[in-house]
């Protein structure tokens, strides 16, 4: 009986969020919709509040699918051609296949690490070399790309071009205060300029957007899980004299074999693990939502709860309940804060 009133009183507040959330979203005058299909969910958390309600979106990569994984199959290439724009992340190898394809269709593909890279944030891994995983990530970027996703979109709805520069207007602002929010958020609990190791390259751009230095990758992509005993010798031992002061990690990395080593460097040398997300929010395809969340995540060290259970284990409503929870409280606090000024 508790955990039936917990779970309704978790999908209220859910569900007060969302409509919190669509308000933001102005209706077009006719009801003519444009379909989008995205790659991977994580670009549909960039477009998903540009979008009007009557227009949309497919995500293309199946749930639970590792990106690099997966092959481009005859369903989902019909999915992808019934749209009228593509959106691509640009770094997979089945996307190229996709875009290739779907040009010689005819089709509108919009691939922002190949049209857009000049203008985009792109950073130096540790070892060396650009970092084009995760990109999407980055509070700058999202900017860029959503920027670029309005003119395209409304090129091909002309009657509506005024409601997505509404949402737009609307979008960009809210990131700008959220980006000013989680720099303040790691200042005030001392994490601000801290070192961090990371799993994966995509992770490196959370940290970034919360003013934290990536000086260590444990893997770097997903497709590289071998890590000899001397790498690992090197990075235990700069997290044992406090050259590294954090572990941070993803959801995908807590997937996979590598989240074994992660645990095991935190147990032996004391250091705090920080959960974040890197695709998407169950179903909530938002990028506000999605940093909001890391921003609550990090801020859990200020609480010394950063060592919490493996977010596979977290139970849907508890999932839900953490992010309306995070967003609303943000959300309240920015905008009192915009009225004081």
């Amino acid at each position: 009986m508790r955990r039936q009133l917990y779970s309704k009183i978790v999908l209220f507040l859910f569900l007060l969020q969302m409509l919190q959330f669509s308000q933001f979203n102005v209706k077009a005058a006719d009801k003519n919709e444009v379909k989008v299909a995205v790659t991977i969910s994580a670009m549909a958390t960039i477009i998903g509040p540009i979008l009007l309600p009557q227009d949309k979106m497919t995500v293309l990569l199946p749930a639970n699918v590792e990106p690099h994984s997966f092959t481009l199959d005859p369903i989902t290439l019909d999915k992808a051609m019934q749209a009228d724009i593509i959106l691509t992340s640009g770094h997979i190898g089945w996307e190229d296949q996709l875009e290739k394809i779907a040009a010689e269709k005819g089709k509108i593909v919009f691939n922002p690490l190949k049209e857009l890279y000049n203008n985009l944030t792109i950073l130096d891994v540790p070892e060396g070399g650009k970092n084009l995983h995760g990109y999407w990530l980055y509070p700058d970027n999202v900017i860029v790309i959503a920027e670029e996703f309005v003119r395209i979109v409304s090129n091909i709805k002309p009657s509506a071009a005024k409601e997505y520069e509404s949402n737009l207007r609307r979008y960009v602002e809210d990131i700008e205060r959220l980006k000013d929010f989680a720099i303040e958020t790691s200042k005030n609990i001392g994490l601000l300029g801290k070192n961090v190791l990371i799993g994966f390259y995509e992770e490196q751009y959370v940290a970034k957007s919360l003013g934290l230095n990536v000086t260590e990758v444990l893997a770097g992509s997903e497709e590289n899980l071998d890590i000899s005993p001397q790498e690992l010798e090197t990075i235990r031992r700069k997290l044992v004299e406090g050259y590294i002061q954090y572990i941070m990690v993803s959801d995908v990395a807590t997937e996979l074999p590598i989240y074994n080593y992660i645990e095991k460097l935190s147990e032996e040398t004391g250091v705090n693990i920080v959960l974040v997300r890197v695709l998407d929010l169950p179903n909530v395809y938002d990028f506000r939502n999605l940093f909001a969340y890391n921003i609550g995540r990090v801020g859990m060290i200020g609480k010394n709860l950063s060592k919490v259970s493996n977010p596979i284990e977290t139970s849907v409503f508890f999932e839900a309940f953490i992010i309306s929870l995070i967003v609303n409280l943000i959300l309240v606090y920015l905008l009192f804060r915009r009225v004081r000024e």
